[in-house]
């Protein structure tokens, strides 16, 4: 009996010494926390570092109710996600207004496009060979038929693999920026004619073909040829065509008409750069004078080719009939201009617009 006396007795000295002396470090209290271990007043256990009991519920409580900023809220991947994504769309603007030609352009979006599919489809296909390792309900079709559902097993890890989800928005920006911001394709072209030229319809080339004649006075056979293998149809076939392009209402013509014409001519500014170019078309099946056309009204890309063609096609004089003074060309670059007609006072092409070049003629 005196021995538990003198037991409990050294722990109430142990106890007092330590709660005489002790303040609570959470609550700053001083009262004496007796034979307990932890701070009578907010329940502070000093061996865990933190409060237990009802009061350790408040304070979690009251600390998960605390406003916490967007920089709190925002996990650390999600940050090099939206920094990666932010930096793909700057390297699409910087694109676009870095590169100076169509073809600078083009190129800039091929390989763009291509690096942003490279990095997605690596992305992908990583997630997929995951989510096949980790569950039987994915199989070989999945990565097409399924695509999302096989990031549930990544996404559900995170942040743990997040790098693949980066890898893949990285991937997709890059490969819609490449073609909505950069932009170096026009997709209308695709259903255009992929950038064959036409060829001038049978009666101008017809033309051109009895105007060579006439000239040379000879090599007949030669032309003739040339001019089959230009139209690409027998005279049957010719003959069709003729047939079809008489039947059809004068009313479903469009107020511009479009012409094939034969470039004959060009002028000149003083600083050697072309003016305007002359051309010749077919009238009632002869070749005749047909106008001008200024080079200020022709895109860019075909009047720097011309101004480095047409010296090489210079001739000493006019294909054609034509009472002014120019520098005279071979008959071999067509093109398609429209115009509202032929003038009723001269008979000239009124006000005639470039539309396209077609393809050249050879009649060697």
């Amino acid at each position: 009996m005196s021995d538990m006396n003198s037991s409990n007795s050294l722990l109430m000295q142990e106890a007092n010494k330590s709660g005489a002396h002790s303040t609570c470090s959470e609550c700053g209290t001083d009262e004496p926390w007796g034979l307990s271990s932890w701070c009578p007043q907010c329940g502070f256990y000093p061996k865990l570092g933190k409060c237990v009991g009802h009061s350790d519920v408040q304070q979690e409580t009251e600390t998960k109710a605390q406003p916490q900023t967007i920089w709190e809220l925002i996990p650390e991947w999600g940050w090099i996600l939206a920094i990666g994504t932010i930096a793909a769309i700057g390297l699409s603007v910087g694109g676009r207004f870095y590169c100076s030609s169509t073809s600078e352009l083009c190129l800039w979006t091929i390989t763009q496009a291509s690096i942003g599919l490279c990095l997605f489809l690596i992305g992908h296909v990583i997630v997929y060979l995951n989510a096949v390792s980790k569950s039987f309900e994915f199989g070989m079709m999945s990565i097409f038929l399924t695509p999302l559902k096989i990031w549930g097993p990544t996404i559900r890890r995170f942040p743990a693999g997040a790098w693949k989800l980066d890898m893949a928005i990285w991937g997709l920006t890059l490969l819609v920026g490449a073609f909505a911001i950069v932009g170096g394709f026009e997709f209308d072209s695709l259903f255009k004619d992929w950038g064959v030229r036409k060829r001038a319809n049978i009666n101008l080339v017809a033309s051109v073909v009895d105007r060579a004649k006439e000239s040379e006075g000879g090599g007949a056979e030669n032309l003739e040829d040339a001019l089959n293998d230009f139209a690409g149809g027998s005279e049957e076939e010719k003959t069709k065509a003729k047939k079809v392009a008489a039947s059809l209402p004068v009313e479903a013509a469009p107020k511009l008409i479009e012409f094939d014409c034969l470039l004959v001519g060009y002028t000149t500014l003083s600083n050697g750069k072309i003016d305007s170019v002359l051309l010749a078309a077919s009238h009632n099946k002869q070749l005749v004078y047909a106008g001008s056309i200024y080079a200020s009204d022709v895109p860019e890309e075909v009047r720097k080719a011309w101004q480095a063609q047409l010296p090489s096609l210079k001739q000493s004089a006019p294909f054609v009939k034509i009472n002014r003074s120019a520098t005279w060309l071979k008959p071999k670059i067509t093109l398609k201009v429209a115009s509202k007609g032929w003038g009723e006072t001269n008979l000239r092409l009124l006000k005639p617009q470039f539309v396209s070049l077609l393809q050249e003629i050879s009649l060697d």
